[in-house]
């Protein structure tokens, strides 16, 4: 199962699995909640419902 994070100072998203940054079709980062959760979808990979923002 994977997490996704907003990484709140960029505005970015990030998946997580494990704690370490996971690349899905040769991508890391995206725009979007929804771009993000696409991504996850396709790659037909379980996800959190739960999305975790950082502050820093």
């Amino acid at each position: 199962m994977v997490k996704i994070v907003n990484l709140g100072r960029t505005g970015l998203f990030v998946v997580m699995q494990n704690g370490a940054l996971t690349t899905i079709g040769g991508r890391s980062h995206w725009r979007s909640l929804d771009d993000a959760r696409s991504a996850v979808s396709v790659a037909k990979i379980k996800v959190s419902d739960t999305v975790l923002r950082t502050v820093l």
